[in-house]
This record gives structure tokens, C-alpha cells and sequence, in this order.
């Protein structure tokens, strides 16, 4: 059993590691990824129990994660995450400061599911039903869910055929378990991060709402960009654009 590390590397680039999101695993970054390797020596990594990484922890919390995690990234990096990815980078950044340089999420939201603080989320009885029908029927949920994920955005049905490609390559090993990890709360994390913090979101976001956008840009002394017309995957509708803000952010000096 093992954790699947892709590496694009350049000794003389700075380094950068990318996190998917549940459900997936790093061939999401496709093209996106290659041309970031123009520019930064890349670690993919599958998270563990998702896509070719048999490695899980038991009991699989957001904190086993993380020291898995950092037993197979560079001594320092920046960091981007999407989706669920992007809650894993922020607890990630909160527990190794030292060791993230600079960080970005992508359509992730710190707290996935409804609170009584944060309606800007997931309902939670949505997510019951989707963790039911998830126990249910691991395939059918997961092509819902990257329907979700693609549903009235631009280039909708262009990113919902990658996605698709992408899923019928996989065999997760921890699908539910994984799940589990949105349920967490990474706001208090996010609020007390001191590098600079990119958060990007699509504004036709079906898991990740407008108002999240907002929500984060309180929570975090970093910036805050909408994409116009991207749903969930901004960094597969909106490439040119996102990798320019991507390339911009991380090469300017750190203050």
C-alpha cells in the first residue's frame, strides 16, 4: 500500500504542491498542471484512499491526513488546493506554517456544510443524503456529484466529459471514509494563517456558494478572486486566466 506522488521537478524553480478534491484524483490538474511545470517544480499527490493511493489512515481524520501528508512534500512550498484539497492546504499551512510559503484554494470552502454561524454551505441535510447514497452506491454518487460540479457553468459539458474520463479510471480505496473531512471547520485555521493567502471561486458554483466568497475574504487578510461564469473547476474552464493569477501571485515577493 502506498501514496501516489507525482513530481514535475526543476531545482531551479520554486516548489509547488497541488491537492484534488473527494471524489478524484491529481490527473483533475490535466493540462493546467503541465503548464505550471513551465514555471514551478510541481508534487501532485493523490490523497490518501483516493485515486491510485492505497494508503489510508485509521481513523481517517483531517489531522492523520496531514501528518501523512508531510511525510512526502518538499521542506518548503507553496501550496494549492482545490475544493476539499483547499481545506486540507489551510489545516496543512495552520500545522506546518514553516513549511508553506505561500497558499491558494480553489472553489474550496473552510466549512462545507451548514452551521448556525455559516449558512454560506452545503445544507446539512443534503450532505446526509448524498453520505446515504454515497453508502448506497459508490458510482452513481460519484457521477452526480461531478454533475454538480459542472451544471450551468461555462464550458459545462466540455468539463463534465474530463471528468468523467477521469472517474472511470478510478477505484478509490476510502471514498466514504474520506468524506468524513468535509465535515470539518477549517475557518479558525484560515483566520490565524500569516502567508499570503490566494482564495479563488467560480461564481457558478453548485457546492461552493457566491456568498462563500465574501465570507472568506472576512476570514482571511489575503485575496479574493470570482470567476465569471466558472462552476467548480475554474482552473479547467478558465485556465489562461487562472494560471496567469496562479503565476502572478506566487512569483510576486513575499512582504
Amino acid at each position: 500500500m502506498s501514496l501516489y506522488v507525482k513530481q514535475y521537478l526543476s531545482a531551479d524553480k520554486p516548489n509547488l504542491v497541488l491537492l484534488h478534491g473527494w471524489g478524484m484524483s491529481s490527473d483533475v490538474w490535466g493540462a493546467f498542471a503541465e503548464t505550471l511545470a513551465d514555471h514551478f517544480s510541481l508534487t501532485l499527490i493523490d490523497l490518501p484512499g483516493l485515486g491510485r493511493s492505497t494508503v489510508y489512515p485509521s481513523p481517517y481524520t483531517m489531522k492523520s491526513v496531514i501528518e501523512q501528508l508531510a511525510k512526502h512534500v518538499p521542506e518548503k512550498a507553496s501550496w494549492l488546493g482545490w475544493s476539499m484539497g483547499g481545506q486540507i492546504a489551510v489545516e496543512f499551512a495552520a500545522t506546518y506554517p514553516q513549511k508553506v510559503e505561500k497558499l491558494i484554494t480553489v472553489a474550496s470552502n473552510p466549512c462545507f456544510v451548514q452551521r448556525d454561524d455559516w449558512s454560506c454551505a452545503v445544507e446539512e441535510s443534503v450532505h446526509q443524503q448524498f453520505e446515504a447514497s454515497l453508502d448506497a452506491n459508490i458510482v452513481k454518487t460519484l457521477q452526480r456529484f461531478i454533475m454538480l460540479q459542472t451544471q450551468g457553468a461555462e464550458l459545462g459539458r466540455e468539463t463534465l466529459k474530463f471528468l468523467k474520463a477521469i472517474l472511470k479510471e478510478l477505484d478509490h480505496a476510502a471514498p466514504i471514509e474520506s468524506l468524513g473531512l468535509l465535515r470539518g471547520d477549517a475557518r479558525a485555521s484560515l483566520s490565524q494563517l500569516t502567508m499570503p493567502v490566494f482564495q479563488l471561486f467560480g461564481e457558478k458554483d453548485n457546492l461552493v456558494p457566491l456568498e462563500a466568497a465574501e465570507a472568506c475574504q472576512q476570514l482571511s487578510k489575503g485575496g479574493v478572486k470570482v470567476y465569471s461564469g466558472a462552476g467548480h473547476l475554474p482552473f479547467y474552464s478558465h485556465q489562461t486566466e487562472v494560471i496567469a493569477d496562479v503565476v502572478s501571485f506566487l512569483q510576486e515577493p513575499a512582504v
